[in-house]
């Protein structure tokens, strides 16, 4: 896959975005675990060491619609399967030659899915890209705003003794959700003033990362698209590898899946990296203990 500084320098935009998962930043402003994780399983189908690599993509929470590539993928996945025990249920066995045979006609299907995956990678990554240009000033100014919100809140929790915090972190997940009554938020900054600032700032925290969640949920939304084409792509790649090391001697063929699938890898790695100082105040300013654990409701 051809690559460009244009495309690098996009990528890296669009990542700036998808910071590390912290205590600061799980409150609201990162994606919430949007992309699909790629989980591969092996399952052994023949004799000596024939083994059908099948790739099933998971989410990493509750189920969710497939993509396309990976419906196209997992039909592809499931013709190839039946065909090979519907030869093993014939002949007793699976050999070599079954392999040879049955695999390359669904390969046509394999490359189709790769395709699918990467086009909807390039996609997101437009999206990305145009959408980080647009919002550029504000995401600018939201990089100033939020470590000054983390310092401030963490200035603020720093002086809550270990034994409240449980108790503490519960009254702050009830006065940030939007649900909770007014009278019931004027009750519990009241029971939280003996905490200066806390509840203060623990509002202003959670409503800065909420207007940026809003804010900037078309970026979010490229970059996803963007991880989740690219670990497709690279998943889809490794798979369709295996089947051509399995019943095919097409080295060239094999040579530049592999070729591919390693430009597709840095290219990963690069949409899901993160300049963790970005949206963090200087290590001497962060809280000296993990913040109260607040939450959406």
């Amino acid at each position: 896959m051809a690559r460009s500084a244009a495309l690098d320098a996009n990528v890296a935009n669009a990542a700036a975005v998808e910071a590390e998962q912290t205590p600061f930043t799980r409150a609201g402003f990162n994606p919430q675990d949007l992309l699909q994780t790629m989980q591969g399983k092996s399952e052994r189908t023949a004799q000596g060491d024939m083994v059908l690599v099948q790739q099933q993509v998971k989410p990493t929470e509750a189920p969710q619609e497939m993509t396309p590539a990976q419906k196209l993928m997992n039909e592809t996945i499931t013709a190839a399967q039946k065909e090979l025990a519907d030869r093993k249920l014939k002949n007793g066995t699976l050999g070599e030659a079954d392999f040879q045979e049955i695999l390359p006609k669904h390969f046509p299907k394999m490359k189709e899915a790769i395709t699918v995956a990467d086009t909807a990678a390039a996609a997101g990554r437009k999206t990305a890209a145009d959408e980080y240009l647009r919002v550029k000033p504000d995401l600018e100014q939201f990089a100033v705003d939020f470590p000054k919100a983390v310092e401030r809140f963490g200035k603020a929790s720093d002086v809550v003794p270990e034994a409240d915090s449980q108790k503490v972190g519960g009254l702050l997940t009830e006065l940030t959700d939007e649900k909770t009554a007014d009278a019931r938020k004027a009750e519990i900054r009241k029971d939280l003033s003996k905490y200066p600032d806390l509840a203060e700032s623990a509002e202003a925290f959670t409503k800065l990362s909420k207007d940026a969640e809003t804010k900037f949920s078309k970026l979010y939304q490229g970059v996803t698209d963007m991880q989740t084409g690219l670990a497709e792509g690279l998943a889809f790649r490794g798979f369709y590898a295996q089947c051509l090391n399995q019943s095919s001697f097409d080295t060239a063929e094999i040579e530049r899946v592999n070729k591919e699938g390693e430009a597709v890898a840095q290219l990963y790695i690069r949409a899901m990296q993160a300049p963790q100082t970005l949206f963090m105040p200087p290590e001497d300013l962060q809280p000296k203990k993990p913040l109260p654990p607040l939450q959406r409701a």
